[in-house]
């Protein structure tokens, strides 16, 4: 059974996981966005002195293939965040592990800080501190009750 402060973790990583799925999810239909329009973008026909038609894909689409290349490759990072948060973190809350999700609350925060995961970095950083709360909380109550 979680107290208090492990529940407000939980919560707060849930709602890390929830936002990196949305964010996930609009960067994929982004991807899948520019992929569509690059492949379905007309191309520049020119006829030749000789009566040759040439057909020539525009730069644009190629810049935006690229760019969801790119991005793709991003979102499926992102994925990989997700995966890491729930089995690492909110797992292990779910399974009254609080002690197990103290190190990784922290590691997997700090570095979503810093490759841009300004919101979840936050809020799985203060799961950390709660899970910390929740730790001393059972160690002062073990304390009492052993005179």
């Amino acid at each position: 059974m979680l107290d208090s402060d492990a529940q407000s973790a939980k919560t707060l990583t849930l709602v890390a996981l929830l936002l990196q799925a949305v964010f996930f999810a609009i960067g994929i239909l982004a991807v899948f966005g520019f992929a569509f329009f690059a492949a379905t973008s007309p191309g520049v026909t020119t006829t030749g002195p000789g009566g040759q038609t040439t057909t020539l894909t525009t730069a644009p689409s190629g810049f935006l293939a690229l760019f969801g290349i790119v991005f793709g490759g991003i979102f499926l990072v992102g994925l990989i965040w997700i995966l890491l948060d729930y089995f690492l973190i909110y797992k292990r809350l779910s399974e009254g592990n609080v002690r197990g999700a103290e190190t990784p609350s922290l590691v997997l925060g700090i570095i979503q800080l810093i490759f841009g995961g300004v919101i979840t970095g936050i809020l799985l950083i203060i799961a950390y501190v709660k899970i910390g709360d929740s730790i001393r909380r059972n160690q002062q109550q073990q304390q009492d009750s052993f005179p």
